[in-house]
């Protein structure tokens, strides 16, 4: 019977987990189809919509109120780049979100370029949480993309990690919550793009889940 009691009396002290309101734009869309690999079997907005979607999926299951700029193939202005940039934007404001996290994948003329990078806001309203959120979701793609390490600069974890870097792109400097972009790959690549056709996006699903949920831990709803 005591303990029963003791029990109950843990669960009713143990404060309920904080949850999150998280906006995920799925970069591009509609007629703006961003890059695409070498055979034109990865193209870059229907694959940053892939993963977005798989992550929402996870992170509703672990309670958090997710919303994605856009769940089919549409761009929120289809007249005007930087009109459908500022709703993406706006939607921070509109939802009083606590993290806001762009998706993209990226292209290079070099087609030996290859790996990940992750960008916060150079105008920053929040200068800290962004950084703290990049450096998250920067850990956790080191640690579940091929985590082979590449030496060299200071926190390169791995041969693909291309740091984190501050942008001044429009959709994550006008969002008012903390906001990073993530360019996951780059399709570009030859090897890269077999590599994704062969095992899918799993894995930067898993790391761009475990980065969100590991700056949660660490950061503190204001």
């Amino acid at each position: 019977m005591k303990k029963l009691l003791y029990l109950a009396v843990l669960l009713v002290a143990m404060p309920a987990q904080a949850t999150y309101t998280i906006i995920i734009d799925p970069g591009h869309g509609g007629p703006r189809c961003g890059t695409s690999s070498p055979s034109k079997k990865i193209i870059e907005k229907e694959a940053a919509l892939e993963i977005a979607l798989a992550l929402a999926k996870q992170l509703r299951e672990k309670g958090h109120t997710v919303i994605l700029t856009r769940e089919t193939d549409r761009a929120l202005d289809e007249h005007n780049l930087m009109d459908d940039l500022k709703k993406r934007a706006q939607m921070t404001t509109d939802y009083k979100a606590d993290i806001f996290l762009s998706i993209h994948l990226n292209g290079s003329f070099n087609k030996s370029s290859r790996g990940f990078e992750v960008y916060v806001p150079y105008e920053d309203k929040y200068p800290i949480k962004s950084y703290a959120l990049a450096a998250a979701i920067h850990y956790d793609l080191s640690h579940e993309v091929e985590p082979e390490f590449g030496g060299g600069n200071l926190g390169n974890l791995n041969s693909l990690d291309r740091g984190i870097k501050a942008s001044r792109f429009n959709v994550i400097k006008r969002a008012t919550c903390p906001a990073v972009l993530a360019e996951l790959a780059y399709i570009s690549n030859p090897a890269t793009e077999e590599k994704l056709l062969k095992e899918g996006y799993g894995l930067y699903v898993t790391a761009l889940y475990k980065g969100i949920n590991r700056y949660i831990v660490h950061n503190k709803k204001e």
